[in-house]
């Protein structure tokens, strides 16, 4: 395991701007047959597990062993139910489009499964914390590919350091059905970070 330092001030940052709407209810969108939700996953140390199926967040006491779960949330980190984080049959493919319409069918391969297991530091004053999270959707300081970037530089501009990358990621699920995610937000209405709220479809054979 490596031992990664996170800022604190990546969990703490609060930035003054326009009033923004956090839904915490499952709600349909017309325009393209996804359901929207949005976690509060805020908590440094604290995962939010949520069941695609269910359509809402799920008490998880044993994630190695729970299949009831698909994806759980903690700032940045996302991890599914597969690898090193549960025995699901999960996984995700990122794909190269921001269109969440646009897909059609999920690939039958590239999947990743969870493949990261760290002790990183947590919180103020930071804990020593053991963490499992799947590498291709996972945002981070600058990132490219996951599915929210910070950087620091911004945030001394006036700027808000987050830059949700909306990368459209197909997901399996415990039970290896398939969802096409899109994240689209990660403020809440006070702009504080640790809130992502998504756009998604379940499919039971891979079409959309």
């Amino acid at each position: 395991m490596k031992k990664v330092f996170l800022s604190l001030v990546f969990g703490a940052l609060t930035l003054a701007s326009c009033s923004r709407d956090d839904n915490n209810e499952v709600t349909p969108n017309v325009t393209d047959n996804s359901k929207e939700a949005t976690v509060d996953a805020s908590a440094s140390g604290t995962w939010k597990y949520f069941s695609f199926e269910k359509g809402t967040e799920v008490t998880v006491t044993d994630p190695k062993n729970d299949l009831t779960w698909d994806i759980a949330f903690q700032r940045y980190y996302i991890k599914t139910n597969s690898g090193v984080s549960g025995n699901g049959n999960g996984g995700v493919f990122k794909t190269d489009s921001k269109e969440l319409s646009a897909l059609k069918q999920a690939p039958t391969t590239g999947y990743t499964a969870d493949d990261k297991k760290e002790t990183v530091q947590l919180g103020y004053p930071p804990v020593d914390t053991e963490l499992s999270y799947n590498s291709i959707i996972s945002g981070g300081m600058k990132s490219v590919n996951g599915y929210v970037a910070y950087d620091p530089a911004l945030a001394a501009q006036g700027k808000s350091p987050y830059t949700v990358n909306k990368w459209v990621y197909v997901v399996k699920t415990a039970k290896g059905e398939y969802v096409k995610l899109q994240i689209v937000d990660y403020l809440d209405a006070k702009n504080k970070g640790g809130h992502p709220k998504f756009k998604y479809v379940l499919s039971s054979d891979g079409k959309f």
